[in-house]
Formats: C-alpha cells, sequence, structure tokens
C-alpha cells in the first residue's frame, strides 16, 4: 500500500467529474492512501460570476485541514493567490502551498509519498530536482506526470507559460501518462517513460442506463429520435456551426444539449442553435442522473472539431456513452480511431454526420453487445491496474508505501526520544569500549523495540550484524530500512563502495547471496547482489556456485528482456534496467567463459544481439547510455568470436553492424565532456581494431588470430596496454576459450 498526493486541476465536487477524481478514487480503491489536492488555478481568473464563487469558496474552505471523504481518502483546498503564476506572486504561493503540503503530509502520516499530478505547473509550485537515484525530491519518493490533454491549447491560458512548464516537468519526472497517442508522440521526447492510456468511463455507473424505465421530467416532453450530447458546451472543441446546420436540414430529430455553457469559453456563443425548435439545452446535470438521461437517448452525440487541441484529446463521453448501451456518432479524431468497431467515425461536416446519425437510428450501426464489450474493456478499474503495474515495474511504488503504525509510534514517543537517545548510544559506545559488545547489542535491540524505525538504531545495528556475519538480520534491517524510511544508503555502500564489504571472499559471497534472495528489496539491488556474488564465486572457481548465480541471473535478465520498459528508461546509472540487464549479460558471460561454456556463451551473445536489435540507446538516460557501452560491447563482440570459430560471416556481418551501432553512440557530441571512470571509447576504439581484423573474407590468418586473442582479452581486461602485456596474459585466458578454439590453437594455462 502506496501513499500517493495527487495534485489535480479541478475541484473534487465539480458536477462534471473527470480524470483526475475518478483517478484518486480509483487509487483509493486500489488499496492505497490519497491526497487529492484541489486545483491550483492554472489560468487569471476571470471578473464574472462564475470564477467570483469559485474564488469565495476557496476562501472558505484554505484555512481547513484536509476533509476525509472515504477512510484513507482526502480532499484538501491548498491556500494560493488565484493568478499568481508568475514573478513575486508565484514565489509567495510556492512558499505557502510547499510549506502548508508538508504541514499536510505530517499530519496524515504521509512518509515519501508518490506524487500524481495533472498540473503542468507543479515544477513551479514544488522542488522536482532529480536525484542521484530514481526519486525527484525530498518530499517525493517519485514523481508522475498524466497529461489528459493538450491544456495550453485551451482558450484564456498562459500558453507559452504551461507549454515551458510542462516540457520541464516531463524531463523532471519519472514517468508521463498520456491519454492519446499524439500526447504521447509529443512528450516522448521529453521523458522515454511515457505511456499511452486512453481515457476510459465508470462503467457500473452508466450501466444503469440499461435499466432506467422511466425518463426525467424535462426529456419525456421531447419528441423522439433525441439525440444526446453530454458536456461542457465550448466552441474550441466542439463544431457548433456544424451542429446548428445539421438541426437545421433535420426538423425532424431532437437535439438534446446537456451541460453548461462556455465554462472554458467564455466567447463561445449558442444563440443560433439554440433559436431552432429542435434543439434543447437542458443545462448542468446531476452526475447521478446522467444515466437515466442517456437511458432515453436513440443516438449520443460527439461533434468535435479537428484542430489541435482535439488532435491531442480523448473524450471522456465516449466510453460512458458506450456503457449506456448507446449509439455512438462522433468526429473522427486520432485518438477515437482505434475504437472505431464500436461507434460510426466521420468528419465534421453536417452531411457525414447526417448518414453516420441514419444509420445509427436504424439500428446498422456496431450491435449493442459489442458496443457494451468494448465498454467493459475499458474502465477506471482496469487503466488503473494497468498504470499501477507500470509504476511496480519501475520500482516506484515500494519506496511510496509508509510504516505508519510506526509513525504513529514515533510521534507518541518524540518527546522521549530526544531525551534519552543521546544518553542511550553513549552507553551502547561505552559497552563496546569495555569489550561487552553483546551487552551493547542487545540495548540496541531494546531501543529498536521501544523506538520503531529509529534511523540511528539502524546505523548502529547494520554494520555491526555483518561484521558479526548475521545476514539475514542484517537483511531484514535493511528492508525495514527501505520499506518504512525509504533509505538504501547501507545497500549502495555494500555494493558499490568495496572497502566496506567483508574481507573474506566466502563472506561476500553468503552476504550477497542473502541480499540477492530478497524479495522486499528493489529490483537494481537484489540484481546487483547477484552480480556481485557471480563475480566473487568466479573468484572462488566454486562451479556449484556459478551455476547457480547462472540461474538467477538469468531469471533478471528474462525478466528484464520481457519489459518494454527496460528499453525507454529515463532512470540513472545504476538504477536504470537497460544498463541492469545489460550488467547480467556481462557477468554472466565472464561466468559462462569462466566454466569454458561455449554453447552458453553462443546463446547469450544472440540475445544480446536480439535486445539491441529493440533498443535505442538514445531513448535511454543520457549517461547511462554512455556508461553502459563498455560491457554492451563486450557482449556483442563474444559473436564475433563464435563467428570466427565456426566461420559463420552472417552472424560476423550481423555482430559487427551491432558494435558499430555502440561505437557511434559512445563517440556522439553529447558524450564529449563525459566524467567517468574508464576511458569507454578508448575500449571501443579497441575492440573495433580487432574486429576489423577478424573479418571471415580476409585471408591473413595470422593477422586474424592476433586480433581474436586481443578481443578474447578486452572481454576480460579493461585495456591491452602493450604487446608485451598482452604475450604475458595470454596464456591465463586462452583456457576459458577452450571451446572456441581447436587443438592447434589451444595453449595450456591456468585461467
Amino acid at each position: 500500500m502506496a501513499d500517493i498526493v495527487l495534485l489535480s486541476t479541478a475541484d473534487w465536487d465539480h458536477p462534471l467529474w473527470t480524470n483526475k477524481q475518478h483517478t484518486a478514487l480509483s487509487l483509493h480503491r486500489a488499496g492505497h492512501r490519497v491526497l487529492y489536492i484541489e486545483s491550483l488555478g492554472l489560468r487569471p481568473p476571470r471578473a464574472d460570476r462564475q470564477d467570483r464563487q469559485r474564488i469565495l469558496k476557496r476562501l472558505r474552505r484554505m484555512f481547513r485541514p484536509p476533509r476525509q471523504v472515504e477512510p484513507g481518502l482526502w480532499i484538501w483546498s491548498p491556500m494560493v493567490i488565484p493568478g499568481g503564476t508568475r514573478g513575486v506572486l508565484m514565489r509567495i504561493n510556492r512558499v505557502l502551498f510547499s510549506s502548508a503540503l508538508a504541514w499536510v503530509l505530517r499530519r496524515l502520516s504521509f512518509r515519501s509519498p508518490l506524487l500524481w499530478t495533472y498540473n503542468p505547473l507543479t515544477g513551479r509550485y514544488l522542488n522536482l530536482r532529480r536525484r542521484a537515484a530514481d526519486s525527484t525530491s525530498s518530499m517525493f519518493s517519485a514523481a508522475v506526470y498524466h497529461c489528459v490533454d493538450r491544456i495550453h491549447a485551451q482558450p484564456g491560458m498562459p500558453a507559452t507559460l504551461i507549454a515551458d512548464s510542462e516540457r520541464q516537468l516531463c524531463r523532471t519526472v519519472n514517468v508521463v501518462f498520456t491519454t492519446s497517442p499524439d500526447l504521447q508522440a509529443s512528450l516522448m521526447r521529453l521523458n522515454a517513460c511515457t505511456y499511452h492510456y486512453g481515457n476510459v468511463a465508470d462503467q457500473v455507473h452508466f450501466a444503469a442506463a440499461l435499466d432506467a424505465p422511466h425518463a426525467p421530467e424535462p426529456l419525456a416532453g421531447i419528441p423522439k429520435p433525441r439525440l444526446m450530447f453530454v458536456g461542457a458546451i465550448d466552441s474550441y472543441k466542439l463544431d457548433l456551426p456544424m451542429l446548428t446546420a445539421l438541426a437545421r436540414q433535420r426538423s425532424e430529430w431532437s437535439f438534446v444539449l446537456l451541460g453548461p455553457v462556455g465554462e472554458a469559453d467564455p466567447d463561445t456563443r449558442i444563440t443560433a442553435l439554440q433559436a431552432l425548435p429542435n434543439v434543447h439545452v437542458m443545462g448542468l446535470q446531476p452526475y447521478a442522473d446522467l444515466p437515466a438521461w442517456l437511458a432515453h437517448a436513440d443516438v449520443a452525440l460527439l461533434p468535435l472539431q479537428e484542430n489541435t487541441y482535439t488532435q491531442h484529446m480523448f473524450p471522456m463521453k465516449f466510453f460512458e456513452y458506450l456503457a449506456a448501451g448507446r449509439p455512438v456518432v462522433a468526429t473522427r479524431i486520432p485518438a477515437l480511431r482505434p475504437y472505431a468497431s464500436g461507434a460510426l467515425l466521420c468528419p465534421p461536416d453536417a452531411e457525414a454526420f447526417d448518414a453516420a446519425i441514419a444509420t445509427a437510428l436504424a439500428g446498422d450501426g456496431p450491435p449493442l453487445q459489442q458496443r457494451l464489450a468494448l465498454a467493459a474493456e475499458h474502465t477506471y478499474e482496469s487503466r488503473t491496474r494497468k498504470m499501477l503495474a507500470d509504476l511496480q515495474r519501475a520500482g516506484l511504488l515500494d519506496a511510496a508505501s509508509s510504516g505508519r503504525s510506526m509513525l504513529r509510534a514515533q510521534a507518541r514517543t518524540w518527546p522521549l526520544q530526544r531525551l534519552l537517545m543521546p544518553v542511550l548510544f553513549r552507553s551502547v559506545r561505552l559497552r563496546n569500549r569495555c569489550g561487552r559488545s553483546e551487552a551493547g547489542r542487545q540495548l540496541l535491540g531494546w531501543i529498536d523495540g521501544h523506538h520503531p524505525i529509529e534511523p540511528q538504531v539502524l546505523d548502529a545495528q547494520i554494520p555491526r550484524l555483518i561484521q558479526k556475519g548475521l545476514y539475514a538480520e542484517a537483511l531484514t534491517l535493511m528492508e525495514r530500512s527501505w520499506l518504512e524510511l525509504g533509505r538504501t544508503d547501507h545497500l549502495y555502500q555494500l555494493l558499490f563502495r568495496r572497502v566496506t564489504r567483508p574481507k573474506p571472499l566466502k563472506e561476500q559471497i553468503a552476504l550477497f547471496g542473502t541480499l540477492g534472495a530478497s524479495t522486499r528489496l528493489p529490483l537494481s539491488y537484489r540484481a546487483y547482489s547477484r552480480v556481485v556474488c557471480a563475480y566473487r564465486a568466479a573468484e572462488a572457481n566454486d562451479p556449484a556456485l556459478m551455476h547457480a548465480s547462472l540461474a538467477a541471473l538469468d531469471a533478471v535478465a528474462k525478466g528484464l528482456e520481457d519489459d518494454p520498459n527496460t528499453r525507454l528508461c529515463r532512470q540513472e546509472n545504476r538504477f536504470n534496467r537497460a544498463k541492469l540487464l545489460i550488467s547480467c549479460y556481462a557477468t554472466t558471460l565472464r561466468l559462462q567463459l569462466t566454466l569454458a561454456d561455449r554453447p552458453g556463451a553462443a546463446v547469450l551473445g544472440r540475445r544480446a544481439l536480439q535486445f539491441c536489435g529493440s533498443l535505442d540507446l538514445t531513448m535511454i538516460e543520457t549517461d547511462t547510455s554512455f556508461r553502459l557501452t563498455r560491457n554492451l560491447m563486450r557482449v556483442l563482440a563474444i559473436n564475433v568470436v563464435e563467428a570466427w570459430a565456426s566461420a559463420d560471416a552472417a552472424l560476423y556481418r550481423e555482430s559487427r553492424q551491432a558494435l558499430q551501432v555502440v561505437y557511434d553512440h559512445a563517440h556522439r557530441p553529447e558524450h564529449d565532456n563525459r566524467e567517468v571512470h574508464e576511458d569507454h571509447r578508448a575500449f571501443a576504439v579497441q575492440v573495433m581494431q580487432r574486429v576489423a581484423l577478424i573479418d571471415p573474407t580476409l585471408e591473413n590468418a595470422a593477422a586474424m588470430k592476433g586480433a581474436v586473442e586481443g578481443l578474447m582479452l578486452l572481454l576480460f581486461r579493461e585495456e591491452i596496454v602493450s604487446e608485451a602485456w598482452q604475450v604475458e596474459r595470454l596464456p591465463r585466458v586462452l583456457p576459458c576459450f577452450k571451446g572456441f578454439l581447436n587443438t592447434q590453437r589451444a595453449n595450456p594455462g591456468t585461467p
């Protein structure tokens, strides 16, 4: 269960519910705690009655604490200056909002929540500076931007401000969700972890239309056939001239329009349309009553324009209409084209709509069961499950889980902690100096039992347990530190700071084997624990341990290969899924060569080729894409050795082409000033120099043999420093390639 802060652009009790309210509710029903933050305002307020009423309502609420509408679901109206999105007012709003939000999160015991925002100005209100790990700020464990519209294309919006802020927000957050393919295409350039999930419907709510026997009173007197539109009536998205022309030429049809007029576009004028006797503008109707209205509609309409805004939108009412069982006639905008099997789609002109409506009235459109089946596939529950699965695969949900009962216990004992903790820890240190380390450990255990998730206790206990070889106990505390505090510093030190590890090789194997077997730590830490364990097993020359490591690494690699997010990961360095997969490949190759397993190495090489065929290095995090080139070239190069050993010219050409792609990427201009420990470009040059000489079409066998031997060395070493160095070390490496060599080429020695 995660804590989620949903930053909306709509008030909770707005009569026309949108994505924001439905998503908050579905996240809550999925078992998560949700804080729904009402709109901060995107545009300057207008001097009309509607905006004045809204501002007064917010003023009454902004000094109140969050109100709970369901257990685990809160609604909060923050205090901000209306229209303060620039200059001094923006800075004031930033301070007001961020400080108030921190107070609210403490009040609700939200610890490291996930931010789920719909507001493109979020980065102006909150510090979302990306850290080295996969989180975004100290306040949030991760951030998601859910883009449901081309907001800056709406009338009255500060277009430049919103567009610039949205671009920066997309570069900062961990994941972007969009509701249309065009939105996905435009935002994926900014964040490769951008996914498309179209709008859906509250299927249960609108399915009530199938069993509504009586029409609402205002509708009962309107003659059939009734053509109904439900939603905001705004001229920037509805094709009102086309609808007016259609109503004029079809006086026998009744056009029923439900919704507010000009809510987003005050310039909307429907005088000509409303003057027609067969047009009935019924105004805003309660959400609870909409199924009853739709139940008595003969056709549901979506008469949209074709413009920049509608090109990037997915109308919520589409699946609401289908869930209500109504025949649908809609403009053929991009987002709706995949669902043509459930509706009649046509261009926005009166003749096309006339023909489509006539077809629907005649019962010749998609049948009822087909429409209902399509609606049943697109519900908020199913969409939310898929979105959460994406976040889970990215490791973003676990970080948002908090130990709330422990936080409450911490709050109760906080004064005591402040007074006693320094004294208790001095007592522990004194006992250790006096040779009573076991007594000190017992006292730490007592502190931990009475003061849950005290960081000082964990900082003291974990290293001591590792020193004593109590790795299972240390793992338990590390899992608690991660799940309850969001901390992984002990794990990070063990994995990437070798001086913190136990010295004996067997102890390292036992430690990292224990860490790698965890089911609660983040994927990256579990997998890199497997990697370290595998290398130590190779150092120990233990075949049983190496085979066990091969099986564990293969399971991790297959999971990453099957996950499309691996190819689009924007997380950095050691948290990047593509880099993690390539590290698994490289480690597996080292084990296979140590075991002289030519068939296994050959299979691995082809797996790496296949993965690289679907990998665009420019679509993952830039610095990371450079750092992984060395291991990627190393794994791809085994295919060249295999091609040489088996005289497979086709495999050689394919492998050389893949290596060239990686080489070219390492030499892209944006990598000119990369600060890394190893010279990746020099390594790439050495690999390509030798690969060029191994070409099966060449006849210089001696040069080819020397190039192969040099390439074999590069699979184990960072670089070849000299010819003498190569001659000295080659005998140690050749036995690892005995499966690739014939008896004439073999050279005795020990690896």
